[in-house]
């Protein structure tokens, strides 16, 4: 089986030798699976108030799938949002970067009116009186406020990060990035030399999915935090060193036996990082960010070990908070 099993542009199909050739003709499966405009946030929110009938933290998955609802309401707003410019997106293929580069991207504003529809929206429901102070705040903030908020996130910098507002800014970014995303071709979003960030956004990843279906069976896809695009990785394989030896897989107990359970944590003692992965034929409704929330306990179980996961979820951003 191929390392990379989806098409290439064609200045780098005529480099593949003849076994990467034979292998690609065997399992000829998507590199890349792009979102689509309904199936990240609708399904997403009834995940999570499933989940949430026999979690511990089920106030928290409820209070993540209203966010999923407004999502969604939001997405559904805005037929097209504005992609950046093509000579832009061009540049970044050109130097191997992703068109949609989270990082350097150039924030068009409806992303600002989609976070402060989500906050009304969410401030209409029913939420612990802390909270409401906290989110009434934030929404008072000036633009270059959220600007400078969602640059931090975007790059990780969690220093003056107001990490107890960073899951609405995060859903208004993950709007405003599927909604671009959902826009694409495959032909679009070209292979990047990293292989464990998002070849569309340049985010990381929240867990990996091993999928169902005809064509991919089997095959795992590491789930974007940003974008909810999907990219290929082989089975057994660290997504954070690429490592393919001391790799370990760890579960809670709950009385079954091991190849029954549909969330691990796939560890790597090379770089003793971890990522989830989940398995979809143990459970169909599996969804990233939910399941990851959902299992929080498992991440108290390998972090016990002192092994850092390398997965990121927007829905939980830990540091300190920082007054606005």
């Amino acid at each position: 089986m191929s390392d990379d099993t989806g098409a290439r542009p064609a200045t780098e199909r005529m480099l593949l030798d003849p076994e990467e050739i034979v292998a690609r003709q065997a399992y000829d499966i998507p590199r890349v699976r792009l979102p689509g405009r309904d199936t990240v946030f609708r399904p997403r929110a009834a995940r999570l108030r499933t989940l949430a009938e026999t979690s511990t933290i089920g106030d928290y998955l409820r209070f993540v799938a209203t966010i999923a609802d407004a999502q969604q309401q939001q997405l559904d707003s805005y037929p097209a949002l504005p992609l950046p410019p093509v000579e832009r997106m061009e540049q970044n293929r050109k130097f191997g970067m992703p068109p949609l580069n989270a990082v350097s991207l150039q924030r068009a504003p409806a992303w600002r009116t989609i976070l402060r529809s989500l906050l009304t929206t969410v401030l209409h429901s029913e939420l612990p009186a802390p909270l409401r102070v906290t989110l009434e705040q934030f929404a008072t903030q000036v633009d270059d406020y959220f600007e400078a908020q969602a640059s931090k996130l975007l790059s990780a910098n969690l220093q003056g990060l107001n990490v107890a507002v960073a899951p609405l800014l995060a859903a208004a970014l993950q709007v405003y990035f599927v909604g671009m995303a959902s826009q694409f071709t495959l032909e679009d979003v070209p292979a990047l030399g990293e292989a464990s960030l998002c070849p569309c956004c340049g985010s990381r990843s929240t867990a990996s999915l091993a999928r169902i279906g005809a064509q991919e069976a089997g095959y795992r896809y590491l789930s974007c935090a940003l974008c909810a695009t999907e990219w290929h990785m082989v089975r057994v394989k660290c997504t954070q060193c690429l490592s393919t030896k001391d790799i370990h897989y760890q579960s809670i107990d709950d009385g079954r036996p091991g190849r029954e359970h549909a969330v691990k944590a796939e560890c790597c003692d090379a770089c003793n990082t971890y990522l989830k992965i989940l398995y979809l034929d143990r459970d169909p409704n599996l969804d990233a960010c939910a399941d990851d929330l959902a299992s929080v306990a498992l991440d108290v179980l390998v972090g016990e070990t002192g092994r850092p996961g390398c997965g990121v979820n927007y829905m939980l951003v830990q540091g300190e908070t920082a007054a606005p």
